[in-house]
């Protein structure tokens, strides 16, 4: 909780607020600061009554009740046990794992209802053998589940080992960074080309195969190295590109959206929302990337003077110079720097900053020594 409040709060603690980082972290990190303060709150006054008749649940806003009779069954996840109603119209009850007596509560549960994520699993497995899309025969839609499972599982796999590669020995930055690139992409073309038989997110208990991690760790990835390996000068000339790419990104999803998804739910929604996120994530991290990464022009040397220096900590230690003006730029600025750099400098020494336009004309710079 500590964690994402200060990664909503991060780039305001400099004299100069990051945009970027203000775009991008600040609605993430609150957001989901939000929603695990609200999880927290429910989990501490969740109460579950049990009657002869019905099943009471008590939460901080309002109170559900379902009678025993009308219970279809249960579900469990990582974090709750899930009561629903044979009536479609009722809401489901939750009880947070946290509760006391949660064992035997979930016992109980087994004893008396049907558990639903067997159903479900059964329910979905079945509609895989008996779709002709996948296949024109129960043994071919047999073999093309278990060939999907197989390639997703390998590319799943490559683009852990590409983005922790990338991530912790960017020895071969531009493959890397064409790999990190790369993978997203044949991600989405093997779920466009999979006719629903292979899904986008990773849901419990489902016999669907899924390409979750080769979306999410690459774009992690290319965010992460954008934001620690390139200092923006001059942030006009990215917004177009970025904003384009997000959009096909989006379009590539959408077109067919109410295909794959039922949008009477309100999980269908987070996965919208979270697809948006990753596409900016993914945008931003593969243009600011492939500008510094592919630029062929030399670089401009200035020789900046140490204005002054300062260290700021806190779950990261990160170490800060202050530089004279220097070309471009025309103002007095502080620039994050490695610790060796850092410990290598004394106000008044002189910084060797290299200054670059960029592949998409989007200047970047970096101090080296």
């Amino acid at each position: 909780m500590i964690l994402f409040l200060y990664l909503g709060i991060m780039p305001y603690l400099e004299e100069k607020v990051n945009v970027t980082l203000a775009i991008i972290l600040t609605p993430f990190a609150l957001g989901l600061e939000f929603l695990l303060i609200l999880g927290l709150i429910d989990t501490r006054k969740n109460k579950l009554i049990i009657e002869k008749e019905r099943i009471i649940s008590i939460g901080v806003f309002k109170t559900k009740s379902l009678l025993i009779k009308n219970i279809k069954g249960f579900k469990v996840d990582k974090n709750y046990l899930f009561y629903f109603s044979k009536n479609e119209n009722e809401k489901k009850i939750k009880v947070s794992r946290y509760v006391g007596g949660f064992g035997e509560l979930l016992s109980w549960s087994q004893q008396f209802f049907d558990d639903l994520d067997v159903e479900e699993f059964k329910n979905d497995e079945q509609e895989i053998l008996e779709n002709r899309a996948y296949g024109m025969t129960p043994k071919e839609r047999t073999d093309n589940l278990l060939k999907a499972k197989k390639t997703t599982n390998i590319i799943n796999v490559i683009s852990w080992i590409v983005a922790l590669s990338t991530w912790f020995y960017p020895k071969y930055y531009q493959i890397q960074i064409i790999l990190c690139g790369m993978l997203p992409i044949i991600g989405l073309i093997i779920f466009k080309t999979s006719k629903g038989l292979i899904r986008l997110d990773e849901k419990p208990n489902s016999p669907y195969p899924n390409i979750h991690s080769t979306l999410i760790i690459p774009s992690l990835t290319l965010l992460i190295r954008a934001l620690t390996d390139f200092q923006i000068l001059d942030y006009s000339g990215l917004w177009v590109p970025v904003s384009t790419l997000v959009l096909v990104i989006g379009y590539i999803f959408m077109n067919d959206a109410y295909v794959h998804y039922n949008f009477k739910k309100g999980s269908t929604y987070l996965t919208l929302l979270g697809v948006f996120m990753l596409g900016s994530s993914y945008a931003y991290g593969l243009i600011i990337t492939t500008n510094g990464a592919f630029e062929e022009a030399d670089p401009m040397v200035y020789d900046v003077g140490i204005l002054s220096k300062r260290i700021s900590k806190g779950k990261t230690t990160s170490y800060y110079l202050e530089l004279e003006k220097w070309g471009p730029q025309n103002e007095i600025d502080e620039v994050s720097v490695s610790k060796n750099i850092y410990n290598s400098k004394k106000v008044g020494d002189k910084a060797v900053v290299y200054f670059n336009t960029g592949l998409y004309k989007i200047p970047y710079f970096f101090v080296i020594q």
